[in-house]
């Protein structure tokens, strides 16, 4: 049986990661670090704004949708407005408990449910290089269907 190898990705990228468990983003960012990517983390959507309100050179954000205070919906949404080309994918434990139109209207490039894993990771940065090309079909990472792969 072939292992599989994680792709590093040649010209880095830098992720800012939003999530309210910090042991989430330890994970997250060891694993974007493997891939060959810079991670920025902070533990809130608060953070995140202000930090976006100073940089900009963000390739895309990866936000859990259930933190406190602002969620990841209504930052995907205000993000949107302010930087409507920069891809947003949720990763969250808690999809279910949120309407699939309700995540596409907030702007969502994709939606994908923990558990965290290299491959799931893997996913993300492939779909965030693929040209965004609305065909009205559904698949894993889109925001009606979250990604179930291995």
């Amino acid at each position: 049986m072939a292992t599989w190898r994680a792709p590093v990705y040649m010209n880095g990228k830098k992720i800012l990661v939003i999530d309210d468990q910090r042991s989430q983003l330890r994970l997250i960012k060891k694993l974007l670090t493997k891939l060959g990517h810079t991670a920025v983390t902070v533990d809130s959507a608060e953070e995140a704004d202000l930090i976006l309100r100073w940089e900009q050179d963000f390739s895309l954000i990866i936000t859990d949708l259930k933190m406190p205070w602002l969620d990841g919906l209504q930052f995907c949404k205000d993000v949107k407005n302010l930087h409507p080309n920069l891809k947003i994918y949720a990763l969250s434990g808690f999809i279910g408990g949120y309407d699939p139109d309700e995540l596409k209207a907030a702007g969502f490039d994709g939606v994908y449910e923990k558990p965290i894993r290299l491959t799931l990771l893997a996913e993300i940065l492939d779909a965030s290089q693929a040209e965004t090309v609305d065909d009205g079909q559904t698949g894993p990472g889109k925001a009606d269907e979250p990604s179930t792969a291995p």
